[in-house]
């Protein structure tokens, strides 16, 4: 087995696990997340439109936002990291580089959405914070805010579906 094909499936697994893994551990897997310790409030975003958090110390359960974006960006990031892992294990070039663009389109929606303030992020967390930055920051004491290891995951699971599919 050839090194790109071990890129591409581990880009595909990558991939996949960017978003699965968040029902596991949402405060450390998530593509999006928002801590204000002042009000105490934690917020955690995932694929597919869901959420979870902390409120005053109380976890509430993972909940879907209905947000379509989020929808989208689950299901652009599971099905370019599946299409990747086939593309890895038959050895195709074509699969698994379009696997890998398909995967990074999911974490490049978010970026767009956070920096546009599309969906759930214009609707919800804007009125909440005001006009800021959505892509990181920070407010000194208040809130701190940033895309989470799971987009991290989803975008280097991407580039190694794309070096993978190219060295296949």
């Amino acid at each position: 087995m050839g090194a790109g094909k071990v890129f591409a499936i581990i880009g595909g697994l990558l991939g996949v696990l960017s978003v699965v893994l968040y029902y596991i551990a949402p405060d450390i897997l998530n593509l999006w997340n928002l801590n204000a310790p002042l009000v105490p409030l934690k917020v955690y975003l995932g694929g597919f439109g869901a959420w979870s958090g902390e409120w005053l110390a109380t976890p509430f359960p993972i909940e879907y936002a209905g947000d379509l974006i989020l929808l989208i960006v689950g299901v652009l990031t599971i099905g370019g990291g599946v299409i990747t892992f086939i593309g890895g294990a038959a050895g195709s070039k074509t699969v698994g580089i379009l696997g890998g663009i398909i995967l990074l389109a999911g974490p490049i929606l978010l970026l767009v959405a956070l920096i546009a303030k599309l969906g759930i992020f214009g609707d919800t967390i804007v009125p909440l914070m005001g006009d800021v930055n959505l892509l990181f920051g920070s407010i000194f004491g208040v809130a701190d805010w940033g895309i989470g290891i799971g987009s991290y995951l989803a975008i280097g699971g991407g580039i190694l579906g794309i070096v993978g599919g190219a060295t296949t």
